[in-house]
């Protein structure tokens, strides 16, 4: 144990694990810090790891210091995810940082990217991203936040400063609000696009004629994906996880097909029950019955909380869920392990929010086992 003066003399003892290669910093983070405070990130500058390199390699900040940028061009970072809590408009685009990855939920952030992969996640309205004058556009990745209901599918915004993007990933849940990739045509000479997840308006990829790489995993609908004569430069494709019809359509495209591939790989197709009854849900190495009726007391809780008006609906909804696992037999470690786990699910994205930590408590306080 290492003491370091984080945000103040002597303020923090700091613990290296052999082979973590990262380190928490916010209100609930490995290193507690309340998000105003200010932090000297120099105190990191005299740890290094076995091999020689900087430690920690990669950081997980919340709060609203900026000063990682600075000490970023002495220091590199390999990985900083960061989530602040107010509105900044910071300049990092001579920062020294390999991926940075920002979410956003409480205020808005205009940043100039630096020249490493970008990523966003939560609500992207309220982003603004710029880059420095002659700067080619990073590798990007989004994951907006999404709703329960499928009606009305969820977009990027408009991102004018990222238009010459070549390489755009794009990753949403697959039984959640579907994204739609008709806001993809922003990017019009991409190369390389990952989507992943629910997808509509497939149709509109037919417009990016420069694509040279494509991979589309666990998307439940792919009907209407173009055909792939309308890429002519496509040399990689990889789905994964995906419409079993689409499969099925694309192998027989690729048995006809003439191109030099790169690589491909067409795999695992899924049907539209597998989606609805299997995907995403901790219980697939459960006996048989007890699987069964936790999958329908997931879902009875899923449409519970899907219609929450207020937090006690939510911990209602949760304590129903976790009653139905303590009726079940056969709960051991393992199986108390995943029913935590879709704890989790249920609560991560309801119309309150992220109410996941506070439904580790509810959980406690139901179960039996």
């Amino acid at each position: 144990m290492e003491i370091i003066s984080l945000t103040g003399p002597d303020s923090h003892r700091l613990t290296m694990a052999p082979g973590v290669g990262s380190c928490t910093l916010g209100p609930r983070g490995e290193l507690r810090v309340a998000p105003g405070d200010h932090i000297d990130w120099t105190v990191f500058d005299r740890f290094s790891t076995p091999a020689g390199s900087p430690w920690p390699r990669w950081f997980g900040y919340e709060g609203d210091d900026t000063g990682w940028v600075a000490w970023s061009r002495n220091r590199p970072i390999e990985g900083f995810t960061w989530t602040p809590r107010t509105a900044h408009d910071l300049d990092a685009g001579d920062a020294r940082v390999g991926d940075l990855a920002v979410t956003l939920r409480h205020a808005p952030l205009r940043l100039v990217l630096p020249p490493g992969r970008f990523a966003a996640a939560g609500d992207l309205t309220l982003l603004t991203p710029l880059l420095p004058a002659g700067a080619d556009c990073p590798p990007l990745h989004f994951a907006p936040d999404t709703a329960p209901t499928p009606a009305v599918p969820c977009a990027l915004p408009p991102l004018p400063a990222l238009a010459a993007a070549t390489s755009v990933t794009v990753a949403v849940p697959p039984l959640r609000q579907p994204f739609d990739c008709a806001t993809l045509l922003q990017f019009p000479g991409v190369r390389h696009l990952v989507l992943s997840g629910s997808l509509t308006n497939v149709g509109a990829l037919a417009a990016l004629t420069g694509l040279t790489g494509l991979e589309l995993r666990y998307v439940p609908d792919l009907s209407d994906l173009p055909p792939l004569d309308g890429w002519p430069g496509l040399t990689r494709l990889i789905v994964w996880n995906a419409d079993d019809r689409a499969v099925r359509r694309l192998r027989a495209e690729l048995r006809r097909s003439t191109r030099e591939w790169a690589y491909f790989s067409v795999s695992k197709p899924r049907t539209a029950e597998w989606f609805r009854t299997e995907y995403g849900l901790p219980f697939a190495g459960w006996p048989v019955r007890s699987a069964r009726g936790a999958v329908r007391a997931y879902r009875a809780a899923e449409a519970s909380i899907r219609d929450a008006a207020t937090e006690a609906d939510v911990e209602a909804a949760v304590h129903v869920f976790v009653r139905a696992i303590n009726r079940l037999t056969r709960i051991e470690t393992t199986e108390r392990e995943d029913t935590a786990a879709a704890v989790r699910l249920l609560t991560v994205a309801t119309p309150l929010g992220d109410l996941s930590a506070a439904a580790e408590s509810w959980y406690d306080a139901v179960r039996m086992f």
